[in-house]
């Protein structure tokens, strides 16, 4: 099924299997711009808002994923409306970041600027093995301004972030595997499939507790371990009291495997 999202000039929706699929298709290269990153925001949102939907994959259409911003408009842009669009797009992903259920970048072309940090938004990031990453706005005489710097930092250490933002070299699939920029690669054009078999497994599982362990994941980055701590006792009570716990401990208990009701 597809879901509708206001007006949407540049990305897809499809759902099946409880998985929401999001393509940006933005020819020739999915550029971001405010609206592109809005769009993808909204859709996102709407498809979590929906009781069949369990995780979102997003990926770009054909052989691209998503372009950095457009240098052109940025070039042309003033420095008022150049805040408003650094403001937005920051808010668009942090949105996006607080989706409460797993959600996975499809990375099937090259992830440059703030289509890097588009992915790093997302939970998950699985890669085709040709792509290239990288956050190359130090060339341009700016930096990362989409949460780049603090997601990047997040993933992959304070050393190697400052490393990547100083001198905005490329890495390839393999060598961003190797430092966890990216989860999974897969071979050949199968990046999408992959993406979305993985999502699917995840939204037949216990989505009730992968809303607070994500919560709580998202408490210790925004306010430290001791809010992780208050976060953690508090879903995993909450989480004790309800339906799938029954679900999980009887299946345990009686040797085979759970069935949380969503597959």
């Amino acid at each position: 099924m597809a879901i509708t999202v206001g007006d949407t000039k540049f990305v897809r929706v499809e759902v099946k299997n409880g998985v929401a699929l999001l393509t940006v298709d933005r020819p020739p290269a999915n550029a971001l711009d405010l609206q592109v990153v809005q769009e993808i925001s909204a859709a996102a949102s709407e498809a979590a808002s929906q009781a069949e939907v369990g995780a979102i994959v997003i990926t770009g259409h054909g052989k691209q994923f998503v372009a950095g911003a457009d240098i052109k408009m940025m070039r042309d842009i003033d420095l008022a409306g150049f805040a408003y669009f650094v403001n937005a797009i920051q808010r668009a992903l942090n949105d996006l970041e607080a989706l409460p259920l797993p959600v996975i970048a499809a990375v099937n072309g090259n992830a440059m600027g703030g289509g890097l940090e588009l992915a790093l938004a997302c939970d998950l990031r699985f890669a085709g093995e040709h792509v290239r990453l990288g956050v190359p706005e130090v060339r341009l005489g700016l930096l990362p301004g989409a949460g780049g710097t603090q997601r990047l930092c997040e993933t992959i250490g304070k050393g190697r972030a400052l490393e990547l933002l100083y001198t905005g070299r490329q890495l390839s699939a393999t060598e961003a595997h190797t430092i966890g920029l990216v989860n999974r690669i897969v071979e050949g054009d199968h990046v999408v499939a992959e993406a979305v078999e993985f999502a699917q497994q995840l939204a037949s599982g216990a989505r009730q507790a992968m809303r607070q362990i994500k919560s709580c994941v998202l408490a210790r980055l925004d306010g430290g371990r001791s809010a992780g701590f208050r976060a953690e006792s508090a879903g995993v009570v909450e989480l004790f009291a309800g339906e799938e716990a029954r679900v999980g401990f009887d299946a345990f208990i009686n040797k085979r495997t759970p069935d949380f009701g969503y597959g």
